[in-house]
């Protein structure tokens, strides 16, 4: 009897033309027998001979399509037998779990046609094939069909139907439409006048080009819009949002229009022409646009246009700022529902279309520090592909992460899956987003966890969320997930020293922490050195009020202040009103920052020390170095910043200038890394570097610059933030190294 072979094709093979592009070949090879998605995983009946299967495999390898990625291919044998052709046949379920592609870029054939006068599809801006557009963001479910995604409300016209059915390159997109038969633009303004189609596109230009905000609706979800060269429109925009300060991303119509403005490396070009087209740092060359766009940052937030809508628009208005819809601190607005009732009289109007978004998705954002690229923000574009951990898990496991820049991370195997980004878990909207997510990849992915992974902090809504779900707890301290994070990452082996940075985690001892010296070794860690612990007055507040952090480490060093409010800080500290214990390097950071006169508060997140930053650089490039600073470390690994403090306030005295005292600092923080890394070099000559405070890049490369002459390999994260949006990675590593004893 004859036998065929079975395959079973692993990896991001659906939502990018696999199945097409596997019976090609097949075709191309004259080969009898089927494809289809089953589950999330692509299975191939081949009716040949060796030989024949095993230069199929190695085309399917080699040829295969644009954004897919092969993990493995897995065969067997069937007593089935296929004659008579190849085809592509229904969808079955499957038990393994998959890997999902991320939404895709619009690709540069698609362009070609939306640009082409003569094509049916000119100027259509939901133009899509089997290698673009959105994928994960509109599934409702696995396998990756049409009736499946949020497509299936829009019926094929006779020519799209064809398109699908043969060999084009739309065969089986699940995402192809037209003028015809796809989703289409409509514009809405308060007043109530509605146009639809290219009306409402020209509308949408008009309405841009005259100065005004308007909000789009994108892949991910919907977007604030505007020019970035009118100060009164930037301004509107900050009232809309509700954000100060924090310098707003600008998308480019093109790369060459972004180096006129930004310095550029080959690294950070393929980036922002990468499939996911994220949000790159780049360093200003100058600086064209209003102030109130970046402001005094160093940095614009660059980035190329990800739909053909977005397309469209910058190819008549020019760069735009674009922004995620919704107020600080609350969720992306991703239904039309929710953006009708955020509309304001700030608001010139809406562009829009009625093709649901399933899962919300912010722009990703990313840098490129010292040759890494570091995430700073995982979102559209990079989920939901998987993170491989380097052992497997025992049982399913949800790792929580925490309730600042949270995200969740879902683990079966070896496969750690990453949510999107979904701000902090202040508000309700956050909080309905984060559990419904939860719920949806769950049943998207088929995983069912049987134990869960939390922080320390009592009060943390994750962690209240993870204790009413009655499960298994495995509470893991938060310095510890940073490193553990990076040892997932990088699969790091043996013991590891990790120097966890940031502004605040609960502590083992119940004291906050922040500035940790960390031996690791699987899924265990020893505290063997840290920031001598102050009297932070100011609970949270602290956090934004960065003198109150100021005047915690004056006090703390037996120094004092003559403006006013000082007093009151000191009889706080004093009688230990409203103070909690802290070794935050992040707070010392910022009072760093204010003692300098360099900020006075924290409008955003990391804003006193991204300026502290700034000033160092400046110091650098002038030359301007001042190197007298220096943490005391006793034998107990304790660091004493009270001493640094005592430096900077004699330096100021004698006029040193802020900024060589601010590069000072910073190399102090450094040269204090290697200390500790010496000390335990016979324990190991691994060292990993994360937590919030290593978004500084200066810091991140005058530490690595230091290691690595002292003979030590140094890991940073790159797949996940250093910062919060991190740790869940961290948690379900040491989890999924616990489930034996569970």
């Amino acid at each position: 009897m004859k036998s065929s072979v079975l395959l079973t094709v692993c990896g991001v093979v659906q939502g990018v033309g696999f199945r097409p592009f596997a019976a090609g070949i097949a075709e191309e090879m004259g080969l009898s027998g089927y494809v289809r998605n089953k589950g999330g995983f692509v299975e191939i009946l081949l009716s040949a001979g060796q030989r024949a299967v095993d230069d199929y495999i190695h085309r399917l390898c080699i040829e295969k399509p644009f954004g897919a990625e092969i993990q493995r291919i897995e065969k067997s044998f069937s007593e089935k037998w296929v004659s008579g052709g190849f085809s592509i046949i229904g969808s079955e379920p499957y038990e393994k779990t998959p890997v999902l592609p991320p939404d895709f870029s619009v690709c540069e054939d698609c362009l070609k046609e939306m640009r082409d006068p003569f094509n049916r599809r000119h100027g259509y801006p939901f133009i899509s094939c089997t290698a673009c557009g959105p994928r994960y963001s509109i599934m409702n479910r696995i396998p990756y069909d049409r009736e499946n995604t949020v497509m299936n409300c829009f019926s094929l016209c006779r020519q799209c139907d064809t398109e699908y059915r043969r060999p084009t390159r739309r065969r089986h997109a699940q995402t192809i439409a037209c003028h015809d038969c796809g989703p289409q633009l409509i514009w809405r303004q308060r007043k109530g006048e509605v146009l639809v189609r290219e009306e409402a596109l020209q509308k949408a230009i008009a309405v841009l080009k005259g100065g005004g905000v308007i909000a789009v609706k994108g892949i991910g979800g919907y977007q604030y819009v505007c020019s970035p060269y009118r100060e009164d429109s930037v301004q509107k925009l900050r009232m809309l949002k509700g954000r100060e300060k924090k310098p707003f991303a600008v998308m480019f119509p093109n790369i060459s229009m972004i180096e006129k403005e930004c310095v550029l490396s080959e690294r950070e070009q393929a980036l922002l022409e990468s499939p996911a087209k994220p949000i790159v740092l780049l360093e200003k060359k100058k600086d064209d646009f209003v102030f109130g766009v970046c402001g005094e940052s160093r940095f614009v937030g660059a980035f190329l246009p990800n739909t053909p809508l977005h397309v469209l628009l910058l190819e008549e208005c020019g760069e735009l700022i674009v922004t995620s819809a919704n107020r600080s601190g609350e969720i992306l607005c991703f239904t039309d529902e929710q953006m009708e009732s955020e509309v304001s009289e700030l608001l010139d109007g809406t562009l829009y279309h009625h093709r649901e978004i399933v899962t919300p998705l912010d722009d990703s954002v990313l840098r490129v520090s010292d040759n890494h690229n570091k995430m700073i923000r995982r979102s559209r574009g990079y989920v939901p592909l998987p993170v491989l951990l380097p052992q497997t898990a025992k049982c399913d496991i949800l790792a929580a992460g925490g309730d600042l820049k949270a995200v969740f991370c879902l683990v079966r195997e070896d496969r750690a899956y990453l949510s999107q980004y979904f701000g902090d878990m202040e508000t309700v909207s956050v909080q309905n987003t984060y559990q419904k997510t939860v719920s949806h990849m769950e049943q998207l992915f088929h995983i069912s966890p049987k134990v869960i992974a939390c922080d320390l902090h009592p009060s943390y809504y994750t962690v209240k969320l993870a204790e009413k779900k009655k499960l298994p707890l495995v509470r893991i301290q938060h310095h510890h997930a940073h490193i553990a994070s990076v040892m997932a990452e990088h699969h790091m082996k043996g013991k590891v020293l990790g120097i966890a940075f940031d502004g605040t985690g609960y502590g083992a001892d119940g004291t906050i922490w922040g500035g940790e010296i960390l031996l690791c070794r699987n899924a265990e860690f020893q505290r063997v050195g840290h920031l001598k612990p102050i009297s932070l007055v100011g609970g949270d507040q602290a956090a934004k009020k960065i003198h109150l952090s100021a005047y915690s480490y004056l006090y703390a060093a037996g120094l004092s202040s003559d403006e006013p409010a000082f007093a009151f800080a000191e009889s706080a500290l004093k009688n230990q009103v409203n103070t909690a214990q802290s070794s935050s390097m992040g707070r010392l950071f910022d009072a760093v920052s204010y003692l300098l006169r360099i900020s006075s508060e924290n409008g955003y997140e990391g804003q006193a020390a991204i300026a502290l930053e700034n000033e160092a650089y400046r110091a650098k490039e002038n030359e301007n170095v001042f190197d007298t600073l220096k943490f005391s470390v006793d034998e107990n690994g304790v660091a004493d910043s009270r001493v640094i403090i005592q430096q900077i306030v004699k330096a100021l005295q004698k006029g040193v200038s802020a900024e060589s005292i601010a590069l000072g600092f910073h190399a102090a923080v450094a040269d204090m890394i290697a200390s500790f890394a010496v000390k335990y070099k016979n324990e190991t000559d691994q060292i990993a570097l994360s937590g919030g405070v290593f978004a500084n890049e200066l810091l991140c490369c005058l530490a690595e610059d230091k290691l690595k002459n002292l003979g030590f390999s140094v890991f940073f994260n790159e797949k996940v933030p250093c910062n919060d949006g991190g740790i869940a990675l961290g948690q379900a590593y040491i989890c999924s190294m616990m489930t034996d004893m569970i």
